[in-house]
């Protein structure tokens, strides 16, 4: 499970965790908690909602979280573009969020971190379907039968 990767964390205070695995280090929990917001429950903070309070925030503390986060997340995707040689990485969730505000640290991180090779032509954005991507992933799936020959009838 590609969570369990653990990144290069080396700047000093980077580590939030004790054993430093991926989905540990780059949390929702971690920036819901940063913005003060309800991770679980009746009134728990969907991704639009965590995008729009990381966004507008002016607070150094959240800064330095999604900036911290951003930095490990690069050292991860760049074990990934090391070994799968991607031209395109998509991230979707609370991960595009970070992208969006952290995009060009990540770019450069990933950069430094990767091989040349690997990186050359490498585009990292966030997700196009945003908060609908679930939604249109259900109704893919429903209608996959549809979609993959429009001539057939059931």
């Amino acid at each position: 499970e590609f969570g369990q990767n653990r990144p290069r964390i080396s700047a000093e205070g980077d580590r939030r965790t004790g054993d430093g695995v991926l989905e540990a280090e780059v949390s929702r929990r971690l920036l819901l908690d940063a913005v003060g917001l309800d991770a679980v429950g009746p009134h728990a903070a969907d991704d639009e909602t965590l995008d729009a309070e990381l966004s507008a925030s002016t607070s150094d503390a959240v800064s330095d979280e999604i900036t911290r986060q951003a930095h490990v997340l690069a050292s991860a995707l760049a074990n990934a573009v090391n070994v799968l040689n991607p031209s395109l990485v998509v991230l979707g969730g609370f991960l595009a969020t970070i992208a969006d505000l952290r995009s060009e640290q990540i770019a450069a991180d990933v950069g430094a971190l990767a091989m040349s090779e690997s990186v050359e032509g490498l585009e990292i954005r966030p997700a196009d379907l945003g908060a609908d991507r679930l939604l249109i992933g259900a109704a893919e799936l429903a209608f996959a039968g549809l979609l993959a020959d429009p001539g057939e009838r059931s």
